[in-house]
């Protein structure tokens, strides 16, 4: 008997907590031969009661291999560090039901993602005698969608934010920070005589520098920060719940980690620098284009006193 996806719905466990309830081995039964959806049942301390032909087919683990073992056996590592199996059987305890789309793990080691519904299933008396969970791969959905985003929101030479979403997400964090009245800076920055790079190296030269600057600040600035691209050579970094004397000092190390980086060219390597503005967010401040109006001031001083170096902007 093998279910197609339209005909899902007859076994749909809100439908038939009754049967789960009362006779769980019939419930299995019939959801045996489903072949799209991974079905089974799981007892009220989180171990796996049943395995239906969907969830191998899906996950490549045979019954014998899960049932009885616990529910956290079929989440990809980075989910287990987040107790996300945990958090999912405690939100369908309290709540009934729990859907949510979660890192999975195959018998092969392989991760994919999976839609996952997880119903609790109740005595009479209102306690939990189990769950039920329904499941199916979104990989290459998931795949799409990421790839859409990325093409919508980075850069494509860099990987970066690109200008718009760079902008997006900036005026998001300066709205956030003037609501809860908290420190934040942006820092502007570009390649000095990028130019001659061009002119001396070439064009495929000067890109790989370009990548090189972006890379090395994405990978040196804190996880609530971010950098995008906003011009040829010309980057950006916000830095929420920062004001000016952290975001200087980082910009002051990142110049320096920057003018420390070899790019090749040929049979050559070279080196290049940065200079950088520094505007941190004032109560008077009223958006983001009179805070990056703020750093270009204080780049344009920077370039002014003689490049490689950073400047703060000062009222």
């Amino acid at each position: 008997m093998d279910k197609t996806q339209e005909g899902i719905g007859e076994l749909d466990p809100g439908r038939n907590e009754g049967l789960i309830r009362s006779q769980p081995e019939r419930y299995a039964e019939l959801v045996r031969d489903v072949a799209g959806f991974g079905i089974y049942l799981i007892d009220r301390e989180g171990r796996v009661q049943s395995w239906n032909l969907g969830a191998k087919n899906i996950t490549g683990f045979e019954a014998s291999e899960v049932i009885g073992q616990p529910f956290s056996r079929l989440f990809a590592h980075a989910a287990l560090k987040e107790t996300l199996p945990q958090k999912a059987l405690g939100f369908a305890r309290a709540n009934r039901h729990c859907r949510d789309e979660y890192a999975r793990i195959k018998k092969n080691g392989e991760e994919y993602y999976a839609l996952c519904s997880l119903d609790a299933v109740r005595e009479e008396n209102g306690q939990i005698a189990g769950f039920v969970e329904v499941f199916h791969d979104i990989t290459q959905q998931k795949l799409r969608e990421n790839k859409l985003y990325k093409q919508a929101t980075r850069d494509v030479m860099t990987g970066v934010y690109n200008r718009g979403h760079f902008t997006e997400l900036a005026m998001q964090e300066i709205e956030r920070a003037q609501r809860f009245s908290e420190p934040l800076s942006l820092v502007l920055m570009d390649i000095d005589f990028f130019k001659k790079v061009n002119d001396t190296y070439g064009h495929e030269v000067g890109d790989k520098t370009i990548i090189a600057l972006a890379h090395t600040s994405a990978e040196f600035i804190r996880k609530i920060d971010f950098v995008g691209r906003i011009g040829g050579e010309e980057f950006a970094i916000t830095l929420p719940r920062a004001n000016k004397e952290p975001a200087f000092d980082m910009a002051q190390r990142l110049r320096i980690k920057l003018s420390e980086l070899k790019i090749k060219a040929a049979e050559k390597e070279f080196s290049f620098t940065v200079s950088m503005g520094v505007a941190a967010l004032r109560p008077h401040t009223k958006d983001l284009q009179e805070l990056m109006r703020n750093a270009d001031a204080a780049l344009y001083k920077a370039k002014r006193e003689g490049r490689n170096r950073v400047e703060t902007w000062f009222e």
